[in-house]
């Protein structure tokens, strides 16, 4: 497999067409392409890191504008955001519902007296009450018949 150390041409034009600060190097301390962003002081700092499926090489394409367009907050209007925000905190309410319902669900399965043993514990009574008949011990000198 032959690497290219150079980025697309045409990344590197649609790159520098979303913002001219923007670049794009390869950084042979660890294999990959690194997006940077020039500063006005100080070097250039990396943004983010192009990296293929298993973690490996490859090289910039429009997955990584896109990823790029997705943090620039000037591109999305602050009422989208605010609603992908809200939108998705209710997904993951909703599931946490569900998710509770199940383990419920789950925890109910079991034999009423491993249910009452747990809520004993939980309640901090000792050990519980044993579900199970209880003989009582006659007093000793009593004939039985």
């Amino acid at each position: 497999m032959t690497i290219h150390y150079v980025p697309d041409r045409v990344f590197m034009k649609d790159i520098k067409r979303l913002d001219p600060k923007l670049g794009c190097k390869y950084e042979p301390s660890h294999g990959h392409f690194v997006v940077t962003y020039d500063r006005a002081v100080g070097g250039p700092v990396p943004i983010c890191m192009v990296k293929g499926k298993d973690g490996g090489f490859r090289q910039p394409d429009k997955r990584d504008l896109d990823f790029i367009k997705s943090g620039d907050r000037n591109v999305v209007d602050v009422e989208t955001r605010l609603r992908k925000s809200a939108e998705y905190m209710e997904k993951v309410r909703e599931k946490d519902r569900k998710n509770a319902k199940d383990n419920i669900r789950d925890m109910t399965k079991d034999g009423k007296i491993q249910l009452a043993n747990k809520f004993s514990q939980l309640a901090g009574g000792g050990k519980g009450n044993s579900a199970f008949r209880r003989i009582e011990p006659k007093p000793k000198g009593t004939v039985f018949n």
